[in-house]
């Protein structure tokens, strides 16, 4: 009955209809009115939302509906985006000021999703803060909750001071947030110093070297052996981090053995989170650091077995997802010692772990080098290709890049692939990405096979059935022409003309191909060729501006319009009897194109009497001709 009673009037502004409905008795219109604010605040003043908007989310953060509040928190950032766009330094620091209290009651919040959300939202806010602004109105208060009597808001903060470090600069986090953090490591609840462990490697990498050595490490290092496995699982987790804050001396003598010790843990869990970033471990180190024996430990997660007893499903996911790192941290010269992990990887049940290899197959490729990638990995895209779509997708994406790695001798023996992709019919995805690699596969290959394979090619996939292969190809011909007069080639006029045959072709999508052709080529970010657009383009594309199809119209006006801007063209007859043609069309969507104002809202119809579609379009066009439009 009270929402009922809740009046909602139709000349309200958007802020005032916030205003009357922040404090609904209905919580959906709360919820309603919390997740619009940031669209509202983004046409109102900084000034106008300091005074009328922000004041009235302090009872929002006490909501007794947690969803509201969830709410509040998810737009804490977007709030603070949208308005400091536009504000003063002064009207800066006040934002800041207001949104950091309505931050701080939900970062204390007794919903733990509420909590999770408002920590993204106080971190993503504060990434687009001056230093100045976080050390004045933040960071004390952070330092604060992390001496709090309640165990989750001292978890809060150490999360808080480890991402809210790289904002702070070196000599606030040396000074003020390191002490801190060497606290929280010894506190009493295992959860706070779980946090600590988990985060204490975002503070080491924004202190100097010394001080991470000297103050943070051994803390550190105590919490690497502490006798609740959650503490010491999450020190595996930011080993990485951690590493990456040491010097190399420091990281042998004391990283690489910790992971020893982790990856034998008694702890399954603590063994597997050890394994899982052992990846991000070795991709911070240099070549000369990575011993045989962590590239053994790499290696036997292809199995699942990680040397340390008992197989686990997702090792061979983690390690196929690291190799790229892996491989280019530890140079071509190592290949050897990770040849038959990859080899496992590849034979592996789960299709997951051979689709992650497959996407990154080109990527190892360009590390490797054209000898060992036609020695290892050419077995491997053969692989790919046999193997289900979800897999062989990867390896196509990116066939180009690797091909390109390749001599040309070992390079021709995929020609035949090529043109079977072009003949796929059960799945048109196949032939878009072979579409899309058009241009640099004619960079690649020799005039022969150019002129033999690739050509026809490209115009059969011009006229594909599904617009997205058409669309695909025809984004490609700047790069084609330019290959073309690299190569000089003596067919060059064969091949405009089978272009040109588009523009007639009584299947108007054909036809519509040219026209976009052509916006393709004025659009590209290569120079045009102003000669060769005039004699090979040009005539068919005025002939289309004539087209009884609306849409080709529509996108020979999109042409044409480009053309006016360039002085080359603007003065020619034809250039502009077709553009003074489109601006008298009777199409509205033409029209538009052509820049014409027309108000096509039902309402504005309405108000003028007319009674349906085809009246208002008659009345529009006959407006246009008249001049008055």
């Amino acid at each position: 009955s009270k929402f009922c009673e809740e009046v909602d009037d139709e000349d309200w502004s958007d802020l005032e209809r916030f205003q009357n409905f922040v404090r609904s008795q209905h919580p959906l219109r709360r919820l309603v009115c919390i997740k619009g604010l940031p669209e509202i605040l983004h046409t109102t003043s900084v000034e106008t939302a300091l005074s009328s908007a922000l004041p009235l989310l302090e009872d929002v953060t006490q909501d007794e509906e947690s969803s509201v509040r969830d709410a509040l928190a998810s737009n804490l950032a977007p709030i603070v985006k949208t308005l400091l766009s536009r504000a003063t330094p002064q009207e800066a620091a006040q934002v800041v000021d207001v949104v950091w209290a309505l931050s701080e009651p939900l970062l204390r919040d007794k919903d733990q999703q509420v909590r999770a959300v408002a920590e993204e939202g106080v971190v993503e806010y504060a990434g687009i803060l001056t230093r100045e602004l976080v050390t004045n109105a933040i960071i004390d208060n952070v330092l604060s909750m992390s001496r709090d009597e309640q165990e989750e808001h001292r978890m809060t903060a150490m999360k808080l001071l480890g991402e809210l470090s790289f904002v702070l600069g070196a000599e606030v986090v040396k000074e003020k947030v390191s002490p801190e953090v060497v606290t929280l490591a010894s506190d009493s609840m295992f959860r706070v110093r779980k946090s600590t462990a988990l985060h204490i490697g975002k503070v080491c990498r924004w202190v100097p070297k010394e001080h991470a050595v000297e103050e943070l490490l051994p803390v550190y290092l105590t919490l690497a052996e502490d006798e609740i496995w959650g503490v010491r699982k999450a020190c595996a987790e930011s080993m990485s981090d951690v590493a990456a804050a040491l010097p190399s001396a420091v990281r042998s003598s004391s990283i690489l053995p910790l992971f020893d010790k982790l990856a034998t843990d008694v702890s399954r869990w603590v063994r597997n989170a050890a394994f899982q970033h052992l990846g991000p471990l070795i991709a911070t180190l240099s070549s000369e650091e990575v011993t045989p024996k962590l590239l053994q430990y790499y290696a036997s997660m292809a199995t699942g077995k990680g040397q340390s007893g008992a197989g686990d499903n997702e090792m061979p996911t983690f390690c196929a997802y690291n190799f790229p790192a892996v491989v280019l941290t530890v140079g071509r010269s190592n290949w050897q010692h990770l040849k038959e992990a990859y080899n496992e990887l590849l034979k592996d049940i789960q299709w997951k772990v051979r689709r992650t290899l497959s996407y990154s197959i080109h990527e190892i490729a360009l590390i490797l080098g054209p000898e060992l990638t036609k020695e290892a990995l050419l077995p491997a895209l053969d692989v790919f290709l046999k193997d289900l779509d979800e897999v062989k997708v990867g390896a196509l994406q990116n066939l180009s890049k690797l091909l390109g790695v390749l001599e040309p001798a070992a390079r021709s023996n995929y020609v035949s692939l090529i043109c079977s992709l072009e003949m796929e019919s059960d799945n048109w995805r196949f032939r878009q990405l072979l579409a899309q690699q058009l241009g640099e596969l004619f960079q690649l290959f020799d005039e022969s096979v150019v002129q033999s394979e690739l050509y026809p090619i490209f115009m059969k996939l011009s006229r594909d059935p599904v617009a997205e292969v058409r669309n695909a190809a025809g984004q490609q011909l700047q790069v084609i022409l330019e290959r073309l007069d690299e190569l000089k080639v003596t067919w060059r006029e064969e091949f405009t003309e089978e272009l040109q045959d588009l523009a007639t072709d009584r299947v108007y999508l054909h036809r519509l191909m040219f026209a976009q052709m052509c916006e393709n080529l004025l659009v590209a970010p290569a120079e045009l060729d102003v000669d060769m657009f005039k004699k090979d383009f040009l005539p068919q594309l005025l002939v289309l501006a004539e087209d009884k199809v609306a849409n080709i119209r529509q996108k020979a006006a999109t042409c044409l319009l480009n053309l006016k801007g360039r002085p080359a063209f603007a003065s020619l007859d034809g250039v502009k009897t077709a553009i003074n043609a489109l601006g008298a069309d009777d199409d509205v969507e033409v029209l538009r194109t052509m820049g014409k104002q027309i108000d096509m809202g039902t309402t504005k119809c309405k108000h003028q009497g007319l009674t349906n579609g085809a009246t208002r379009d008659a009345e529009l066009r006959a407006a246009v001709l008249s001049g008055s439009t």
